[in-house]
Parts: structure tokens; sequence; C-alpha cells
């Protein structure tokens, strides 16, 4: 029905101006970034607009496109990435070239846009593709189990998947699909389970109109090289140039310590750098493990000073009742000292930020073997960290070290700061352009995905 009031509407538009027709033309192909034109602007069209009505809708739909559509405050308050200047404010008029410059120009933006035409290919598809009638069991050869395994893959429900047998794989991610929905777990595709997958369709559709959303709201590019810390990806992307950039994987922090979303400027590096404690760490997690295990301070390499005080005295840890602290009454400032158990590892890239947000090595590489890494205090901990600096290292004209005598710890100022960016992303490309889902961590997305 929509295709067809854009041909009528086009069709108007070729009698009144060749420019009518570009910009309705435009406005009508919106839909494949996922910004829908609302029922009053689609009765606006339809109704002969004049080309003022028609200018005030292309720059309506100008400013969706550069920046977004919803309020981020609103729909993701913890989003504190800097909102860029518009190049619109001083424009009431765009030409087509114009328009299309608006678009993000992040190389991963064409991705979702291809994975949400194939979302609803699929939605539009499925039915007739998989009718009622058809139902595999296990060793059945059909032309159409080819045409699931797409789906499947498009889903991301599985990595890999060929052949046109219904195998025991097919069964096994049915299953998983089928126990979702509370379905009888058989791992055939019946009636219901076609229908589980056309819901799960329907929400990687929101998942990836939310993403686009997102990616709206940052630069329409990215200075380059900076870092991307792609927090629901457990990774940090070094990005060189458009076409060069390496990953490394990363640890995140946990749902109740969440890495915020916010991006910085790396200034220097700290080599062996000394663990200045948090408060909050200290009275709860540093003073739960000296509790549980008496002498942890003093093991662990911590120096533990009276108060916050610059000036505050160093005292022997053994000296303190620790047992009868709480939270709320330890007053003491803990810092921990470069060596082999040192939180932070060998190195730390400093970024000032009001989160006391970094990025460091870690004393405990064997997190990073797991499949899901949200496991810091907010931090992110990346594994080749010192590659990962060679890197940055390589693109400095100069430097202006300290390092004071008699200690290990050193920091290594940048002529040449590097943009970070922390960004919280649940569809994103892989590095062959395949998007992926991953889990709302912070459980984040419902409020956007609801509002499409």
């Amino acid at each position: 029905m929509r295709r067809c009031i854009v041909v009528m509407l086009l069709l108007l538009a070729t009698r009144l101006y060749a420019t009518e027709y570009a910009y309705i033309d435009w406005l009508s192909n919106l839909d494949k970034q996922g910004i829908e034109l609302s029922t009053e602007d689609w009765q606006t069209l339809v109704k002969k607009p004049s080309r003022k009505e028609v200018d005030q809708l292309v720059m309506k739909y100008a400013h969706y496109v550069e920046s977004g559509r919803l309020d981020r405050k609103l729909f993701q308050p913890g989003w504190y990435i800097e909102e860029p200047d518009s190049l619109l404010s001083a424009k009431n008029q765009l030409s087509i070239s114009e328009l299309k410059a608006l678009q993000s120009s992040m190389p991963q933006y064409p991705a979702l846009i291809k994975s949400l035409a194939v979302m609803e290919k699929w939605q539009q598809t499925a039915v007739t593709e998989f009718p009622d009638q058809l139902i595999f069991f296990e060793g059945d050869q059909h032309p159409t189990v080819a045409r699931l395994n797409q789906w499947l893959l498009d889903l991301d429900l599985v990595d890999e998947l060929s052949g046109d047998i219904y195998t025991q794989t097919h069964k096994d991610i049915l299953t998983q699909v089928q126990l979702k929905f509370d379905l009888g777990p058989d791992g055939r595709l019946g009636v219901l389970t076609r229908q589980a997958l056309l819901a799960i369709t329907n929400d990687r559709i929101r998942t990836l109109k939310a993403n686009l959303e997102r990616m709206r709201w940052l630069p329409n590019q990215l200075p380059y090289p900076h870092i991307k810390v792609d927090i629901t990806g457990y990774k940090v992307d070094w990005a060189e140039s458009r076409k060069k950039s390496t990953l490394y994987p990363a640890i995140v922090g946990t749902r109740f310590k969440q890495t915020p979303i916010f991006n910085d400027e790396i200034k220097s590096i700290t080599y062996n750098p000394v663990w200045k404690v948090p408060h909050s760490i200290a009275a709860r997690s540093m003073l739960r493990a000296e509790k549980k295990q008496p002498g942890f301070f003093k093991k662990e390499g911590f120096v533990v000073y009276e108060n916050w005080d610059d000036r505050a005295p160093v005292i022997n840890p053994e000296t303190v009742k620790w047992q009868k602290l709480t939270p709320r009454t330890f007053r003491y400032r803990l810092e921990q000292q470069p060596g082999a158990v040192n939180r932070l590892g060998k190195f730390k890239l400093d970024l000032p930020n009001s989160f006391g947000v970094y990025l460091h090595d870690t004393d405990k590489p064997e997190l990073f073997d797991k499949q899901r890494r949200s496991f810091s205090s907010g931090c992110t901990r990346v594994k080749g960290i010192d590659q990962l600096i060679a890197q940055i290292l390589a693109l400095q004209e100069s430097f202006k070290d300290k390092h004071k005598d008699g200690s290990p710890t050193f920091t290594r100022t940048l002529s040449q700061k590097i943009p970070v960016y922390f960004m919280y992303f649940t569809a994103w490309p892989d590095v062959t352009g395949r998007v992926r889902f991953r889990e709302d961590i912070y459980q984040l997305d419902n409020a956007l995905t609801s509002w499409f």
C-alpha cells in the first residue's frame, strides 16, 4: 500500500517539478535507514503539497538523518558522547547531494542498512517460503532447507550452516527457539516454530532500527586515528584509517558497575601504574577481601593512607581493626604499587574524565578466555595492550617523558592525542561485514526498541 502511494506521489511530482520528484524519492526511501515518515507527513505529501511544504518536510527529515529522531537524553540517559555541530543550522534548503552527505559515513552504517532490508524481506516472504504443511524430520533432503539455513544465519542464531539436509544441528537450534517461546521442544520446523522465528525477525528489525538511530547520534564521521571501545562486543577497535583497523579483546564493566558511554582523548601512557583505588571499591570489595583474608592489603602491595587528604600519612595496615569497619566507616585511601598482582597490569592509557574510566592492562589474562567479559568496575581492560600502545606511539612525533628517580612508574605524554569513543551497540557487523546481534548486557535497548 505504501509503495502504491509512493508511485502515485512520484507520478504527481513528475507533472510538477523535477526537484520535487527527487525530494519525494529521497523521503520515500528513508525507511531503508529505519526512518519512517509519520502518517501525518504522508498525508501532507498525498494532498498535492506546495514547494514550501515539501521543503519543510525535507528539512525535518534531514535533521533526523543527521542527528537522529529520538531524544537521546530521554531514550538513553547514560549517553554522554558529545553531540557534533549540525550542518543544517544555517540552512533552510538542501540539494539532493547535500542530503545524501548527511548520512553517517561510518563503514558499519551500510551493513546495518543491508541487514535491515534482509530482515524485512524475511518478514514478508517467510510464510510463503515455509508453508504450514512443510514439516522437516531429521535426514530429510529438501531445497527449502538451504533457505532455512540462510534465515537462521541472518538471524544470527548459528555461526555456520550449509547443505540441503535437515540435520541434528537444525533440530538443536530450533529446539532452543521452541524453549524460548514455551513450545514443545521437538526440534521440527512447524507452524508455531515458524511463527517463533518470525517473532525473532521482528525483534531483530526493531534492534537494527534502534542501533541505526544510535549511529546517527554519533558524529557523521569519526576522526582518524581513533579507538572505539565496543562495550557489548567486548572489543577495542584501533582504527588507523577507514580501511585499516585492529581488534583487541576487552573486558568491560558489570551490569552494576557499567562502563559509561562517552568520548574523550588519550593524553598519555603510564608505565607500571599505581592503582589509586576509588573509595567505592576500597570500602566494599577491598575491605571485604581484607576481612576474608587478613593481611590481604600487605600481600597485594597496597599502601594504606590515613585518609583522602593529599598529605595524609601512610599507616601500617596491621594496626587497623578491619573486622570492625563497614563501608560507611571506611575512611582510608588505598594505592596498589606496581607489581605482578597490580590490577592495572603494566600499562594504563590516561584519558582524564569525570567517570574515572580508562583503558589498562590486567593481572588476570585468563579472564579474556571467557565469552561474556563484563567483569570490571567500569574501566576497560585490553588484551595485547602493549601492541596497541606500539601502534599509538608509531604515530607520535615527540614525547615528554616524566620519570621519577627510583620509581618504576613513569608517564609518556602524547604529542598527538587519540580520540576514544565508548560505544554501546547491540547490532554490529563483524570483520566479514555480517551483522551480529549481541546481548543487551546493560538493558539499554528497551526504550529504543519499543519506540520502533
